[in-house]
């Protein structure tokens, strides 16, 4: 084989390598990032870690924002589940690659793209794992870079006390009732419309009183079948914490979701401000 067919060959070799590692690469969900999607993170004055610029938001490493508030972190991984877990002096938190949320002591924290992968590196919105630390986040235009404050707050408290158990009780069984059959993010947007009404001026100050709000009829069928009594599935109780803690899929001004197929759409439609759909349901404001 004389050279010049064998550095074609080899050219050849190297391109298929290159599209089959690619090919892997996306089906394990890794995502990619150029150097103008960096962004420096300091902590006293001092550079921390990178953070990566995905749109509007900026992610950071779970590892890197630990060590540098903690001094002692432990972290595993789960190539499986593809799965981090980190421990640390009075914190317990685990991410999984695509999942909606990180949970942190027990407190279920809103992801709403999604944890991510880049190449080995777990990261996360540097506002949810600053929450983890008590910390605050300052962005500087000029500089294009990230100020890490470290609260005095300190590690984020414990769901076994953070969370309303009379709140998470009614929360998660009108989710549970209502779209326990539905998507993560439906029945996230199902609570959002509960605690949007909690809100709102028009409606009850409570969740159990705007779940059994009579004022101009029933606000939800589950209420008269009874459905509103039944045990809800994990994914509903986690979705009412994840409600619970602030977490927000539909915007403040959204307070009706209906079935179109089994529902009045017409009247939302003609008299409401759609939002979006998720899974089976629409929302208005």
């Amino acid at each position: 084989m004389n050279s010049k067919r064998f550095t074609i060959l080899t050219l050849c070799v190297v391109c298929v390598f290159t599209l089959l590692m690619s090919g892997y690469t996306t089906a394990q969900g890794t995502d990619s990032f150029s150097a103008e999607d960096v962004v420096p993170l300091y902590l006293n004055g001092i550079k921390a870690a990178d953070g990566y610029k995905v749109g509007d938001t900026t992610y950071v490493s779970i590892r890197s924002f630990a060590e540098a508030l903690c001094e002692d972190i432990d972290t595993t991984w789960d190539t499986e589940t593809q799965t981090l877990s980190l421990s640390a002096e009075n914190l317990e938190l685990t991410a999984a690659v695509g999942s909606l949320y990180v949970v942190a002591n027990g407190r279920y924290l809103l992801v709403a793209e999604g944890v991510k992968l880049y190449g080995d590196i777990v990261v996360v919105p540097i506002r949810t794992i600053a929450q983890v630390f008590g910390a605050e986040i300052e962005w500087n235009e000029k500089s294009l870079s990230v100020s890490i404050i470290p609260g005095a707050s300190g590690i984020i408290e414990s769901g076994d006390t953070f969370y309303n158990e009379n709140d998470l009780y009614w929360l998660s069984r009108l989710i549970n009732s209502e779209a326990g059959n539905q998507i993560m993010e439906g029945k996230i947007a199902v609570g959002n419309v509960v605690l949007n009404r909690v809100a709102s001026p028009i409606c009850p100050d409570t969740i159990y009183d705007v779940i059994f709000d009579s004022k101009y009829g029933v606000q939800f069928s589950v209420v008269p079948t009874g459905a509103i009594y039944q045990e809800p599935n994990d994914e509903s109780i986690i979705a009412a914490k994840i409600c619970l803690e602030g977490g927000n899929l539909v915007g403040e001004d959204c307070i009706y979701f209906v079935n179109p197929i089994i529902g009045a759409a017409s009247w939302f439609k003609t008299t409401r401000t759609f939002i979006g759909s998720f899974g089976d349901h629409d929302f208005y404001a």
